[in-house]
């Protein structure tokens, strides 16, 4: 084996080496962020899904299309822990002292995994693209379809239950099926309520879980004639039986044809762009038109009124109103137009932050190794805390820069990149001086820092 191989097979097993690294704590990342954005979406829907009687296997189907967004999160949130957390247990070893004393550089140790962070952030790109508009698709329609669905029907004792539309139950014990002291009203809008009593009674669901069925034993209907609502009726029964349709908890999956700016790709994006700057054109179309119209309409007052065919007071007011007129119409396309841009500029936005996130995973790289490195002492725990606060630093770039995208004071190309920008540039900063055995800090200033703490 020549001298060039020999040192192009170290060169490889020492790549190899140092993703390997990368891997558990990578996966350890992964867990904790999952972990805790899954809580938290329980937490936000447990309500929901109890109180609408959710399945349990619909509650899981509703949790597994939510991790298409929570993944997008969690990602480059696991690559800067990973990062940090290898580069600090592999500086604390002196194994990148080591490295150094062979005669690598930062950079080339650093260099398996910044191409990693690279080929990771390509990768990203279509799960941004395709899988995360897909299940979030899924998802708003399974949330709809939950928010849909009848409650499911609890009684308890002694209180009213109103969950049913048009009716009111009250039950003085229920047990499972079996109820007792029932009285429901039936309420009809412009109609006298009619009230049922009975001792006993049974309540149970059609097979087709839509119908309610009660069963009601050793009762009164009491109700008043339609025709004379002076005459009260009371009508005794020993059994009688009442079906509510509509009243199941049966879940119906609905199909929404319509999509959201983070349900759709960056074609159907660009689509729907293209289709609201064709209807902007129309709008201003418009708007030339209306001015043409009150031109004319003026020229035309204007001739008649030198020709004496108006009186003074009459000629003003038809002046007034011909101006009047004009700027409401167009105030009113002004607005419309004002609302088709700013819908242009939330599709460009999501456009630009599908791209913009998928290269998350190679900006954390370049924060994570430096940090690391100099990070000798630092704990797992000191790396998720690390994390997290670049990641929140990196979040709240991402939500200003939309809200100003969005109110048309940056352009979305820029607000939605200024992350990347930014974090990009500090990142490669620190990794340069980390390469050169600088200080992060200048040495004026870590003076200072040190004469500010004694």
């Amino acid at each position: 084996m020549s001298p060039r191989e020999t040192l192009l097979y170290k060169m490889r097993t020492l790549s190899r080496y140092i993703l390997g690294q990368q891997v558990a704590p990578f996966l350890f990342g992964m867990f904790v962020i999952m972990f805790i954005l899954i809580l938290d979406f329980l937490y936000k829907n447990l309500e929901i899904l109890i109180g609408k009687g959710v399945p349990l296997l619909v509650a899981a189907d509703l949790l597994l299309l939510s991790m298409g967004w929570m993944m997008v999160m969690a990602v480059p949130m696991a690559v800067l822990i990973a990062t940090l957390i290898s580069f600090m247990r592999m500086s604390s070893d002196n194994e990148i002292v080591a490295m150094k004393t062979g005669g690598l550089s930062l950079l080339a140790i650093a260099r398996p995994v910044l191409l990693a962070g690279l080929a990771l952030s390509f990768l990203m790109i279509p799960v941004h693209n395709f899988v995360v508009p897909e299940t979030n698709h899924m998802l708003a329609n399974l949330l709809v379809s939950i928010h849909r669905k009848k409650p499911a029907l609890h009684l308890r004792d002694g209180v009213f239950m109103n969950d049913i539309k048009g009716y009111s139950i009250l039950v003085d014990k229920s047990n499972g099926c079996e109820i007792e002291g029932v009285t429901i009203s039936k309420l009809e809008k412009n109609k006298p309520a009619q009230t049922i009593r009975a001792r006993h009674g049974e309540i149970s669901f059609s097979d087709d879980g839509n119908t309610l069925i009660i069963k009601l034993y050793d009762g009164e209907i009491h109700d008043v004639d339609e025709k004379d609502p002076k005459r009260y009726l009371r009508l005794s029964f020993s059994e009688h039986t009442m079906y509510i349709p509509d009243a199941g908890s049966q879940l119906v999956r609905l199909e929404r044809e319509h999509r959201g700016d983070r349900e759709m790709s960056i074609t159907d994006l660009r689509g729907e762009m293209a289709r609201v700057g064709a209807k902007i054109e129309s709008e201003q179309a418009k708007v030339r038109d209306v001015i043409k119209e009150s031109a004319s309409e003026l020229e035309a007052f204007y001739r008649a009124e030198t020709s004496g065919d108006q009186t003074g007071s009459a000629a003003v007011r038809r002046a007034d109103a011909i101006v009047s007129s004009t700027a409401d119409k167009l105030a009113s396309l002004r607005r419309q137009i004002d609302s088709q841009r700013r819908r242009v500029r939330s599709l460009s936005v999501e456009v630009h932050k599908k791209i913009a996130l998928s290269f998350a995973c190679l900006v954390f790289v370049t924060i994570g190794v430096p940090i690391g490195v100099r990070s000798r002492e630092a704990s797992a725990g000191a790396g998720m805390m690390i994390s997290i606060l670049f990641f929140a630093v990196y979040y709240a770039f991402l939500k200003v820069g939309e809200n100003l995208a969005d109110r048309g004071m940056v352009h979305p190309l820029v607000s939605m990149w200024a992350a990347n920008m930014v974090l990009g540039a500090v990142g490669v900063w620190l990794l340069l001086r980390a390469n050169r055995e600088l200080p992060f800090l200048p040495a004026r200033s870590r003076r200072r820092a040190d004469a500010e703490r004694t």
